[in-house]
């Protein structure tokens, strides 16, 4: 028996309680919203947080490189980046796979005695917390430059408004 073969026979239900711990870390008023509406146009957020959990949990079963889901990474970190989000609640979802993946295989991790594979698992969940962590502070980076150009184009508004009333 794989680890990989666990998870996958319980991936409905590791999905489902993976969800759960990511909508823990939100408002409950804004848990109603996302968990609720499934609509991609009504519920961008939701959709994508749901979509892309379910993308990284597939690339781990089949034991993707950890760079190759990157990219359904960055999607998740870039709505949690805008939110009010120190930098480690906002990258905290991946370690919450490790803590449901194992609440729901720990008998059968032991009984088939996959510790090696468990560890293994641990260690690309890790590395996905690291890239997550880099992904996030690049999109921090990019939201202060955003702001810093928007306050450069009001001051830049603000010079020539009062210079043309001054004429």
């Amino acid at each position: 028996m794989e680890l990989r073969s666990l998870i996958k026979k319980k991936k409905a239900v590791i999905l489902k309680k993976w969800l759960a711990a990511i909508y823990d870390t939100y408002p409950a008023d804004t848990v109603e919203f996302i968990a609720g509406e499934n609509d991609m146009f009504a519920n961008p957020a939701g959709h994508t947080i749901t979509a892309n959990v379910e993308y990284i949990l597939e690339g781990l079963i089949r034991g993707e490189d950890t760079s190759a889901l990157s990219a359904y990474v960055e999607c998740i970190i870039r709505i949690r980046a805008v939110q009010d989000f120190t930098p480690a609640q906002a990258t905290s979802f991946i370690s919450s796979l490790e803590t449901v993946i194992f609440s729901q295989l720990k008998p059968e991790i032991c009984r088939h005695n996959l510790l090696d594979e468990w560890e293994e698992l641990q260690a690309r969940i890790d590395n996905l917390t690291l890239l997550a962590c880099g992904i996030h502070a690049k999109m921090k980076e990019r939201i202060q430059h955003i702001r810093m150009k928007e306050i450069e184009k009001s001051e830049g508004f603000m010079v020539r408004l009062m210079g043309s009333r001054g004429a």
